[in-house]
């Protein structure tokens, strides 16, 4: 259920800043996504579009279209940092939903890190 909460509100902030950022797929997009999709599988454009249209899928198609770019838009945007590397210093790991789906226990990304006890002497 975790895994869940924190995809959804993923998609929510995505689908957010793609309102207020204006950012929408047209045909040609669609026709592009469905070209690559079946260069992928070996297929025909028209029998994957015949799929996802059967399916009722392309909705589904355009608004997976509309996240990825929203997230290109933040990368775009982002401020990078290059941080030397401290084998030695302990810094709070970084997980993804998909690594989450295996884990035994899950961590909220949004959570405040717990602050780790002072080393021993």
């Amino acid at each position: 259920m975790r895994a869940t909460e924190l995809a959804l509100k993923e998609h929510f902030v995505l689908q957010k800043i793609a309102e207020v950022e204006k950012i929408d797929v047209n045909q040609e997009d669609l026709d592009d996504e469905i070209d690559r999709i079946a260069d992928q599988n070996n297929e025909s454009a028209r029998r994957v579009r015949a799929r996802l249209e059967k399916d009722d899928l392309m909705e589904s198609l355009a608004a997976e279209m509309i996240e990825r770019k929203a997230l290109d838009l933040i990368l775009q945007n982002a401020d990078y940092e290059d941080k030397a590397f401290d084998p030695h210093k302990q810094e709070p790991a970084l997980f993804t939903v998909e690594a989450q789906l295996t884990a035994d226990t899950m961590i909220d990304p949004t959570a405040v890190p717990e602050t780790p006890p002072p080393a021993e002497s």
